[in-house]
């Protein structure tokens, strides 16, 4: 029987440094991301060059945006999982910890506060501002004329408006898909102390052998063409990235069972080098397909959702990169970047201030070279190495100084 010693009592481990690591990488990824967005990807940002400037064209931004968007779109569910992974790690040890009522309190505070200012506050202000500097989209929207009261009162003039603005949750969304799957895992903390769950729960879970967690990935993927058929990719019912939310489950899930059955410990050479093979095999199997088969000039949006082969081959290679990636990118940090020094740990607690500011200095740094006549590829060049150390500034000399309570070097933990 598995009683509460196995669910609920703290499991000691050694600190893994190479989790903090992977923060510092998710945060940094993030702005990229964004900032690519801005001068030349597919994708949703505050700020599109390409609505607002008429910068020179060439061949390298042209080259880098167009394998950057292929390759973020293969890998976005997987490296956006990963991340999910490493939250759910600390999960457990949190809630055994804490208890439900303590947990949750933390939560509010460190995701659900960071939330609701975006929501009715620091959006509505970044989109009027921008309206009102003359920046498109929003300087022709017929939504935000007059003052910005007015702006901000129109979003209650309808259902559908107020439900517009209330789920705009914009970079804050994975924190808001975060709170979903930590109140699935609350449930399932209740639903375990059951005892005829207990008992099927096993004492110890090793790795799956690559055949069973491939053919899993496949049918995972065949869950999300699924889903997609009328949630596809490029659209956020509610706000939420509903055609991703099965990936994002099961990275999350991964990473409560790796913590609770040491599955990190576990994994070996073996593991990072037959998923490597799987992923480039993929990634090549793909291109050759989109190159030779549906040809560059055609409707891309096919592999995005839909009653079609092309989403069905789109989402069961996004499940399997996302099933590699694990193996992969974590046992690479695992045995390699395992170790911190201070530069590293001052990034890894300016993680979560680097990612939920960085909109306030990578917005400003665009618009304050709109006018000069640069490629794109080098305006990113110059916006996000800027915000990634501005944005470290800020955390570190500023933010972490305000202070409530004792300052807490144990971040993973909540």
């Amino acid at each position: 029987m598995l009683d509460e010693e196995i669910m609920t009592s703290p499991i000691k481990k050694p600190r893994l440094f190479f989790l903090d690591n992977l923060k510092v990488l998710f945060a940094i990824l993030v702005v990229f991301t964004h900032i690519r967005v801005a001068y030349g990807g597919d994708g949703s940002w505050y700020y599109i060059s390409a609505l607002n400037e008429s910068n020179p064209v060439d061949i390298f931004s042209t080259i880098f945006f167009y394998m950057t968007a292929g390759l973020g779109g293969i890998f976005q569910a997987s490296l956006m999982g990963l991340f999910f992974l490493m939250a759910a790690y600390f999960t457990p040890k949190s809630y055994d910890r804490k208890g439900a009522s303590s947990f949750w309190k933390k939560r509010f505070v460190r995701i659900g506060i960071p939330i609701l200012l975006y929501i009715l506050l620091i959006n509505p202000i970044i989109s009027y501002l921008m309206a009102v500097g003359g920046i498109e989209p929003y300087s022709s929207s017929p939504l935000i004329q007059g003052s910005f009261i007015d702006y901000y009162l129109s979003k209650f003039q309808s259902p559908e408006l107020l439900i517009g603005f209330l789920t705009n949750f914009s970079i804050t969304w994975f924190l808001v898909v975060l709170l979903i799957f930590s109140a699935v895992y609350t449930i399932w903390r209740q639903i375990i102390k059951i005892d005829s769950i207990q008992k099927r729960i096993p004492k110890e879970l090793h790795i799956p052998k690559f055949i069973y967690l491939l053919l899993f990935a496949i049918g995972l993927g065949f869950l999300s063409f699924l889903v997609r058929i009328v949630a596809p990719i490029d659209q956020f019912p509610f706000g939420i990235p509903v055609a991703y939310m099965i990936q994002y489950l099961m990275m999350f899930s991964v990473g409560v069972i790796a913590y609770r059955y040491g599955w990190f410990e576990q994994m070996t050479r073996q593991h990072v080098k037959i998923w490597a093979i799987t992923m480039f095999a993929m990634v090549m199997l793909f291109f050759t397909y989109f190159f030779v088969v549906v040809g560059v000039d055609s409707d891309f949006s096919v592999f995005l959702g839909g009653l079609n082969v092309n989403a069905l081959i789109f989402a069961i290679m996004d499940n399997i990169a996302c099933m590699g990636i694990i193996f992969v990118l974590v046992k690479i940090f695992y045995a390699k970047f395992n170790k911190q020094g201070k530069l590293m740990k001052n990034l890894a607690d300016s993680s979560l201030h680097i990612y939920l500011i960085h909109p306030f200095i990578a917005i400003p740094l665009s618009l304050g070279i709109m006018f000069i006549p640069l490629s794109p590829l080098i305006k990113l060049s110059i916006v996000f190495p800027i915000t990634v150390i501005l944005c470290y500034l800020v955390s570190h000399f500023a933010l972490q100084k305000i202070n409530f309570r004792k300052k807490s070097r144990a971040p993973q933990n909540s």
